[in-house]
């Protein structure tokens, strides 16, 4: 086999390689935590302890990550990771609008009330903590993910179809749609009686109708210039 061929492989084995022993460092971590709890098992589980459930050196730890808070941004990385990807295989299978948004609305729900609530809460804490790195990583990054990319996906496609208007762009859309979501989840970790699925659908309603709605009269009222619905097929990061 010739070295042209060779390198390409070992790269990709060796991003493999990388990729495995960052999942295992978050799964070792996450296994630590739940079994300590998440109100004091983050700040009194050590690097060390971590590394040796994950079967790593603690060098390799903090190539991967400069502190343990950013496993918890990780994960939340992941989850929008796995809500891009739900969105996508919804419009894959010719779902419309309200199909998709509700069923990755409901998958997203059942992976949240699995998760202790302690652990979300600390995740938004770090989140809120780490907006510049947040900012950083969709800036820099063009394969990061996140949820207002997802709905930004599904409401490009449903004006392609002809199932939305085209009078507000989709990364605008996408912005207001993540912003009910992480102002829903804000309020549910805090309200053990609240029904995140239920709240979510009602909003993600009224939204929707309120988007579809709007007219070129109202958004122009507004202050937008000629050419501003140009950005409607701009897809956010």
């Amino acid at each position: 086999m010739s070295e042209e061929k060779i390198g390409p492989k070992r790269s990709v084995l060796a991003q493999d390689r990388s990729r495995d022993t960052r999942q295992a460092i978050i799964k070792a971590a996450l296994e630590l935590w739940g079994e300590r709890g998440y109100d004091t098992g983050i700040d009194d589980t050590t690097v060390e302890e971590i590394v040796a459930r994950a079967g790593v050196a603690k060098t390799t730890f903090y190539f991967h990550f400069a502190r343990k808070d950013d496993i918890l941004l990780e994960t939340s990385w992941l989850t929008a990771k796995v809500f891009y990807e739900d969105a996508l295989k919804g419009l894959v299978n010719g779902g419309a609008t309200d199909e998709v948004i509700d069923d990755i609305t409901v998958k997203l729900c059942r992976r949240m009330e699995r998760v202790p609530r302690l652990a979300l809460r600390r995740m938004l804490q770090v989140m809120s903590a780490s907006e510049s790195v947040v900012s950083r990583r969709r800036a820099n990054d063009p394969d990061h993910t996140s949820f207002r990319k997802a709905f930004a996906v599904i409401f490009l496609q449903g004006q392609q179809s002809g199932d939305v208007p085209q009078t507000l762009s989709p990364a605008s859309i996408g912005q207001m749609f993540e912003d009910m979501l992480m102002s829903s989840i804000r309020a549910w970790i805090y309200d053990e009686d609240a029904d995140l699925l239920a709240t979510l659908r009602e909003r993600f309603a009224v939204l929707l109708a309120g988007a579809r709605m709007v007219t070129k009269g109202a958004v122009s009222r507004g202050g937008s210039r000629p050419g501003r619905n140009k950005t409607a097929n701009r897809i956010v990061r």
